[in-house]
């Protein structure tokens, strides 16, 4: 089968013939129709992430992946046919964190998809049968794979950790591929959505996701927050920039006893962001990490797509041998939603 594979980091993507999985106990086979570009995916082809040193190259990338089953192993339930969502942290469900019932903390992975395990820049890939979700019937097959990381951080963020509430304003530094979901998962909730971006074109794209307001990230937006929220600001703050001035400008947007959800984040310890220390102390801010999703919530928020609640946000889509490009348009700020690479066809 055609892979994209990281031959050296920093080098584009090489397309390799490699061989076709078989599925094992418990397995399903999944080709693969689409897979979404997500800025990680920058850091993991430059070797930025922490587990890059000892990632054995070559490596294939790609970790929001849609398709349909193509065989079963001995005792997997999946059918061939089924049309699914890959959920691609794969958890233990052993360790202490996945009895808490945190999977997203899981200290002993089965696999991490796109990250430290072969992900969906290929025609085929296993998958445990418990980490494939169905995907909506309103959903074009190859257009699911964002909904598993770019919708899934977006409710974890804003309504697992961030907790929003019908009523609260909130406000999404970055209006990429999880801001603009961020802005649907919020009003789908009963809240109402700012976005703040540098780019223009993305400010269009989260007012026509339903943003209350969009404005460019100047000193600013600010009091355009304050002016929208009667002089207050903002309940909740989801920051999916992480890095910089990032905390600064959400400490600015947040009100007093506010909530900020950090989900963005840089692995180059020179670019972190700041903690402005006493708006945080002062203002009793709530400053919290958020990663990934659990499968369970995954579930509730495909329910929201399922029921015309939440749409993936598609930039653009390009074929697999030209993936490179794909990660051209995410690099350069040039997408508005997600790049979609276009592995296999599909109906």
């Amino acid at each position: 089968m055609r892979a994209m594979v990281i031959e050296r980091y920093g080098a584009p993507l090489a397309l390799r013939d490699v061989p076709v999985p078989a599925p094992g106990p418990g397995e399903v086979l999944v080709r693969v129709l689409g897979c979404g570009v997500c800025r990680t995916d920058l850091k993991i082809t430059a070797g930025e992430m922490p587990f890059s040193p000892g990632l054995a190259l070559p490596h294939v990338p790609g970790h929001e992946i849609s398709g349909e089953i193509a065989d079963a192993g001995p005792g997997a339930s999946g059918r061939a046919g089924d049309r699914v969502v890959v959920f691609n942290y794969w958890a233990c469900g052993r360790c202490e964190a996945c009895r808490a019932g945190d999977e997203t903390l899981c200290t002993r992975l089965r696999g991490w998809v796109g990250f430290t395990s072969p992900g969906g820049f290929q025609e085929y890939l296993t998958v445990p049968d418990d980490c494939v979700l169905p995907l909506p019937e309103r959903v074009e097959p190859a257009h699911g794979g964002p909904l598993s990381c770019a919708l899934g951080t977006a409710y974890h963020a804003t309504v697992s950790r961030g907790g929003v509430r019908a009523g609260d304003a909130v406000a999404v530094l970055g209006a990429g591929g999880v801001g603009l979901h961020v802005v649907q998962v919020a009003r789908a909730a009963g809240a109402v959505a700012f976005a703040i971006d540098l780019q223009p074109h993305r400010l269009d794209a989260a007012r026509a996701a339903g943003a209350g307001g969009a404005w460019l990230a100047d000193a600013g937006a600010a009091d355009e927050i304050r002016r929208a929220t009667g002089g207050r600001g903002a309940d909740l703050v989801i920051d999916t920039v992480g890095r910089g001035d990032s905390l600064l400008a959400a400490a600015r947007l947040a009100c007093r006893g506010g909530r900020i959800v950090l989900v963005g984040y840089t692995a180059r310890a020179g670019d972190y962001p700041r903690l402005p220390a006493e708006q945080v102390v002062l203002g009793q801010l709530t400053v919290t990490g958020s990663r990934y999703v659990t499968r369970l919530e995954l579930r509730r928020a495909l329910d929201l797509v399922g029921r015309g609640l939440v749409r993936p946000v598609i930039s653009s889509e390009v074929p697999l041998e030209r993936a490179n490009e794909a990660l051209a348009m995410v690099r350069e700020d040039r997408a508005t939603g997600r790049v979609i690479v276009r592995v296999a066809g599909g109906a």
